[in-house]
């Protein structure tokens, strides 16, 4: 178990660096890919709630850390975790087919974006060149499309 979840915030702790040197420089009209939140999802396959809510929190302040917004990363993902917990986790015995993995991730970048986009324009604290919206749906569909290409990619969903 201790391996097990070592293994996992290793490689969570990789998914926020390539946030960071990667899917930061490749934005998109002013979208970025949101791979944490990808990775946060697959640990809802293999953990509980609140384990997971541990590492929503975790990693979404290490993410604000490296950002410079702290706290916005957490709350976002926290919350969003706490809301989509249940459905997630209803798909650990069999695999997603790719639609629906990217249905599902679509749909948790879109409630996780709400948040961040909600407490962002509430304090002020950043001023967007483009429209919310674009930037709603925009990082929404790019983190469904990172998020389904990761799918395809891995592999079975076995804890």
């Amino acid at each position: 178990m201790r391996n097990k979840l070592l293994k996992h915030i290793g490689i969570g702790i990789i998914f926020v660096l390539s946030q960071l040197l990667i899917f930061q420089h490749l934005s998109l009209f002013g979208t970025i890919a949101d791979p944490v939140l990808v990775f946060i999802l697959w640990t809802a396959l293999r953990y509980e709630r609140h384990e997971v809510l541990f590492f929503a929190a975790g990693f979404g302040l290490f993410q604000d850390m490296m950002f410079d917004t702290w706290g916005l990363n957490m709350f976002s993902k926290t919350i969003t975790m706490f809301l989509i917990y249940k459905i997630v986790s209803r798909n650990t015995e069999v695999r997603l087919i790719v639609w629906q993995a990217f249905a599902l991730i679509f749909g948790a970048a879109f409630i996780h974006n709400i948040f961040y986009l909600g407490l962002t324009s509430f304090l002020n604290v950043y001023d967007y060149p483009f429209s919310p919206i674009i930037l709603l749906i925009g990082s929404s569909l790019y983190t469904a499309v990172i998020g389904s290409i990761l799918h395809i990619l891995k592999g079975d969903t076995k804890k």
